[in-house]
């Protein structure tokens, strides 16, 4: 099937203007809610020269998650992916994130195939892994951040999320377990026919949880996210707050709970249930104004999240020959996840997995 130019990037483009949307319509709800009045006095004695160390602490996270991710695909078994291409890859997926469900992350995988012809189940669980481990990464910082601030009425969070994390991480080790499921599916009727591409999947899952490659993983995570912490920590001093580990620590525990209400709510972009819950938490635990607390939350989600948006549109735009052709777009159009290998005039080639560890049984 060979689809029109404007017929692809219509397709690329419809789920990222829904993100778009709504971003849009949080925005005028925070300068509503906030009294657009008082939130442009904020504004007009803000410092904002504090925004260039912020974003290059922003940079900087992404450089954490990039190491993380190339960590990954070498995990999986992804071989001759140049740092170019790889980081081209990674940073198209930032603009991906604000779509529904992050339904168009999942152009990553396709991408991936299209550069090296690594099976899509293959590489879906590397896009999977990279919030299962910042998610845990999180949890760290939380659970820091109540230590620290005797705020022991969040502890309730991470043991709830650490419990899930944990069976999640249990199941996916139990081999015999897993492995008996995937004997069970591949007899089903219909979903039998899928049972290889099972199988890749949870090969490449298992070698992403072994310990050694998670806590690698986490240890990444806890670094990119104490980066954003410290940006918060900047802004929140910019506005007159005190220099302080308390601020700091402050700082950490609502850009921890925003990451962890977006993951839950699962938004595009965590967009709506991230920004209500770092006002919320601006106002109640760090003691900002209404009309404060609304404009800190503006400057925090630029960001951290409208930021990468325009950053990844770039890359994309730039790189649209190189990593989105037509045969990446006919894929998408006649494929879903799950729904086996992407056919092409040219096999997928299964690459042997290598890991920290000894191979599986």
């Amino acid at each position: 099937m060979s689809l029109s130019n404007h017929t692809r990037w219509r397709k690329f483009i419809h789920p990222l203007l829904i993100g778009g949307s709504l971003g849009i319509g949080v925005f005028f709800a925070i300068l509503i809610l906030s009294d657009f009045s008082q939130l442009l006095q904020n504004a007009m004695y803000f410092p904002w020269l504090i925004l260039l160390p912020v974003i290059g602490l922003r940079v900087i996270n992404w450089g954490v998650r990039f190491l993380k991710w190339h960590f990954y695909l070498w995990l999986v078994g992804v071989r001759g992916l140049s740092l170019t291409d790889s980081a081209a890859v990674f940073v198209s997926g930032f603009p991906m994130s604000i779509s529904p469900g992050k339904a168009a992350e999942f152009l990553k995988c396709l991408i991936l195939f299209h550069l090296t012809r690594a099976p899509i189940a293959q590489t879906i669980p590397v896009v999977a892994s990279e919030r299962f481990s910042d998610g845990m990464a999180v949890l760290v910082l939380i659970a820091a951040a109540i230590v620290g601030l005797s705020a022991h009425e969040y502890w309730g969070i991470v043991i709830l999320c650490a419990a899930l994390f944990g069976i999640g991480i249990i199941i996916l080790q139990v081999r015999p377990l897993c492995m008996a499921l995937l004997r069970l599916l591949a007899r089903i009727p219909l979903i039998g026919r899928y049972a290889h591409t099972f199988e890749v999947f949870y090969a490449a899952s298992y070698q992403i949880v072994l310990l050694p490659n998670l806590v690698i993983a986490v240890c990444m995570g806890v670094i990119a996210n104490l980066l954003d912490a410290l940006g918060v920590y900047l802004i929140l001093v910019g506005m007159g707050l005190p220099p302080t580990l308390e601020t700091f620590l402050q700082a950490m525990l609502v850009d921890s709970l925003a990451v962890v209400a977006g993951a839950i709510s699962g938004m595009p972009g965590a967009i709506g249930a991230a920004d209500l819950t770092i006002t919320g938490s601006l106002q109640g635990l760090v003691g900002l104004s209404v009309a404060g607390a609304g404009f800190a939350t503006l400057v925090i989600r630029f960001v951290q999240l409208w930021l990468g948006v325009f950053v990844g549109l770039g890359v994309i735009f730039f790189a649209r020959h190189r990593l989105l052709p037509a045969t990446v777009f006919e894929a998408a159009a006649q494929h879903q996840v799950g729904e086996g290998e992407i056919q092409s005039e040219h096999p997928p080639v299964s690459v042997p997995v290598q890991v920290f560890s000894a191979s599986p049984d």
